[in-house]
């Protein structure tokens, strides 16, 4: 299996360099983003993640822009896939990555009892021994497939769903990505239930908080870095949430549209209490407006 994933790598390795020689042969960067899709789910093959789990890829035989869907802290690619079927549809080459969350994301646990550690496990241990995302290396690893996708084309889109749209404003900032669909992107919690519990005792307790919330100490720590990195965005953005988001506060959407600056900028608020708008009722509404945004660009 090793010298498997050895020769596909020296695939992907060999075609980067063709590209950067030829960059106007599609069929050539076709050829490499789909084995670097395969260098990718070479790993997530063998740290047992369901097929439904995995990234995948939708890839048109033509020019076309590109689509970089991310999904949220809770979820997988497959809460992704009915927005990027939607985009493929519409014309859109897509990529949905499988962010390197860890345990906690369903659809990433290893078959059987036996949980090690693999490369898609970006693990961290608490002074207790116990297991919480590191979420830096969540985002270098998103980088990492982004990369390739700019390789591919220059002509990209970041789609974040919840925590993913933290990931693609910084993404947004770093990378020269042509703009960013963020779908209740995931900055500010809501002020209810665990979440709620969670901000009082970070507040008065802080220790006490990184000791009984290790998942949610280190994200909070990962999107507060993230608002301050973020005080100006140039490229144009779409921002969906729900108005009534029992999971992300407002304020998400209010923070980005302060700081967004290009004209082309949306920002839409859909009247429910829903967080997932990726599926159910409320997707077919957020589709539309996605592809409409994307069509005035």
């Amino acid at each position: 299996m090793k010298d498997a994933l050895a020769r596909i790598n020296h695939s992907v390795w060999e075609l980067s360099k063709l590209v950067a020689r030829h960059p106007e042969n599609y069929t050539m960067r076709a050829d490499f983003l789909r084995y670097y899709h395969e260098s990718r789910l070479f790993g997530e093959r063998r740290a047992n993640v369901p097929e439904e789990g995995r990234s995948f890829l939708m890839l048109q035989e033509r020019e076309s822009l590109c689509c970089c869907l991310l999904h949220g802290a809770g979820g997988s690619p497959a809460e992704m896939r009915p927005l990027g079927e939607h985009l493929f549809r519409s014309g859109y080459t897509v990529y949905g990555i499988r962010l390197a969350l860890g345990d906690g994301a369903p659809g990433t646990r290893p078959a059987g009892s036996a949980r090690r550690r693999t490369a898609l496990r970006p693990w961290r241990r608490d002074v207790r021994g116990r297991a919480t995302v590191d979420w830096e290396l969540c985002l270098a690893d998103a980088d990492v497939a982004l990369g390739a996708l700019l390789t591919f084309s220059p002509n990209v889109y970041a789609f974040g769903f919840s925590f993913g749209g933290a990931v693609a404003l910084n993404l947004l900032r770093d990378r020269p990505l042509k703009g960013a669909v963020l779908i209740a992107p995931g900055l500010f919690p809501a002020s209810a239930g665990r979440s709620g519990l969670f901000t009082v005792v970070r507040r008065l307790a802080p220790f006490v908080a990184r000791e009984a919330f290790p998942r949610e100490y280190g994200l909070l720590e990962f999107v507060e870095r993230t608002r301050a990195r973020i005080s100006a965005i140039e490229q144009p953005v779409l921002v969906v949430q729900a108005s009534r988001d029992p999971v992300v506060s407002p304020r998400s959407l209010r923070f980005v549209k302060e700081r967004a600056k290009n004209p082309k900028s949306r920002f839409e608020f859909i009247e429910g209490s829903r967080h997932v708008l990726v599926t159910g009722d409320d997707a077919k509404r957020v589709f539309s407006l996605c592809t409409d945004f994307l069509r005035e660009m």
